[in-house]
């Protein structure tokens, strides 16, 4: 099946059914229907089957309209952030050989052409934007089946439905956003889409709109928590993606969504869905990131973690890693160990960055950590992190005691560096480039 096959049936019996909501602007399921078919019209004399459009939209359900638009003429549109630099975005026009740029100042030609194009499942859909922590962007190309393949799993694992209200934070750029929004969308069912940065406002859409279920990377769900003074009944479904949950935004989560299960998933634009984990098995395994998604197969390497599935990317078949280093137990829980190019070499000992995040994050007052290395004339490099308070009178000496207790001696960090917040990309993910040491710690 194609990512929009339901939409039209959907619009025939659902015509009253808000299909997604930003801010004041709603659209029903005919709504979108019409303004999709009316893009792909406009199009059809410009883009051909095959062809690659950058779509740089600040308006959230403009970008969602485009990509919709273009999958109709069996083309593959690439969601750009509106504030990304020149530099790279020549860089990505360059690599995608784009026929053509969609931005804000773009309008719609006045020429409808029909677009008789059959469309297939192994059709390409989608250019995703990867840039995983070094900032540097590679495009991942999906087709149809890959994603559409991956949603009725998806609403088995994480107890969705059609009948659902999903609350998601952040820009379709970050394809984790837009695969949890095109899921509910195949199902019949809401998304909103936060219209800002501000958590006070999400809770208020949340009970404006009688929101079921939340997506949220861990840094989006530790400042929703900040604003939550009572229990949260209405919330059924937590997902958590994009990076390794703390027990203790696990613990409060639980708390603060009582009706609530909790779910965190692991995966790449690569791979799809890889793994996932409950929060009951959170709460016992807190550093894994769970069992093999269903349909996945999971194998080590050299250490690498290596996946096999429907889900993968077509470049990618039939199996591939992403560099990630782990370990599997007798159970089949997952714990990933590091990126392969995540390594410190301090004096000879490599030192996955990730391990010591894990580590770090389960120190009392620390709210989040980031590990990075720093050049060092002697040992080559050696270890600095950046921490986030949760406690404002922690302090660097009571760190480095908690990680003389919990780590290898070579895995202490020599440097503390305490800090506002992390850097993160648009996805929420850390970017340890944006890391800037200080004159003193």
């Amino acid at each position: 099946m194609l990512i929009y096959d339901n939409l039209k049936i959907l619009a025939e019996t659902r015509p009253d059914k808000k299909c997604i909501i930003n801010g004041s602007r709603e659209l029903t399921y005919p709504e979108l229907t019409g303004i999709v078919d009316n893009i792909a019209f406009r199009l059809a004399g410009l883009v051909n089957k095959g062809d690659k459009v950058l779509v740089k939209c600040s308006d959230v359900i403009e970008q969602l309209c485009y990509l919709l638009g273009i999958a109709k003429l069996a083309a593959a549109a690439v969601l750009i952030d509106p504030f990304i630099p020149d530099t790279i975005y020549e860089d990505i026009k360059n690599k995608s050989a784009a026929v053509l740029c969609i931005d804000d100042k773009f309008c719609l030609p006045d020429t409808i052409s029909p677009y008789p194009t059959k469309v297939t499942p192994e059709d390409l859909f989608l250019g995703a934007l990867s840039s995983g922590s070094t900032g540097e962007h590679k495009l991942i190309w999906r087709d149809h089946q890959s994603w559409v393949s991956a949603f009725p799993v998806q609403s088995r694992v994480f107890g969705l439905s059609g009948a659902d209200t999903l609350f998601l934070c952040g820009s379709l750029v970050y394809t984790a956003n837009l695969n949890s929004c095109l899921h509910i969308l195949y199902e019949g069912g809401t998304v909103v889409i936060a219209a800002n940065t501000f958590p006070q406002t999400w809770l208020k859409d949340m009970v404006q709109h009688q929101v079921s279920a939340i997506f949220m990377v861990p840094a989006h769900y530790r400042a929703l928590l900040k604003i939550v003074e009572a229990p949260f009944a209405q919330i059924k479904s937590l997902v958590s993606a994009g990076a390794k949950i703390n027990i203790d935004t696990v613990k409060d989560l639980l708390e603060c969504f009582p009706q609530a299960k909790l779910y965190e998933y692991y995966g790449a634009s690569e791979l799809g869905h890889v793994s996932f984990c409950t929060g009951e098995d959170l709460l016992k395994y807190p550093d894994t990131v769970g069992r093999a998604f269903p349909g996945v197969k999971l194998t080590l390497e050299d250490n690498l973690v290596w996946a096999a599935s429907p889900y993968l990317a077509p470049a990618y078949r039939p199996k591939a890693t992403v560099g990630d280093l782990g370990r599997i137990d007798p159970a089949g829980y997952l714990y990933l160990l590091g990126r392969e190019n995540h390594l410190v070499n301090k004096g000879g000992v490599k030192i996955p960055l990730e391990g010591v995040e894990q580590i770090l994050n389960r120190c009392p007052g620390v709210a989040e950590a980031a590990v990075k290395g720093v050049d060092d004339k002697i040992r080559g490099q050696k270890l600095a992190a950046w921490i986030v308070k949760s406690n404002p009178d922690l302090t660097a000496k009571e760190i480095k005691v908690f990680c003389r207790e919990n780590l290898p001696r070579q895995f202490c960090p020599q440097i503390i560096y305490f800090i506002d917040n992390l850097p993160r990309n648009y996805s929420g993910k850390l970017n340890r480039e944006k890391l800037v040491q200080k004159d003193s710690p």
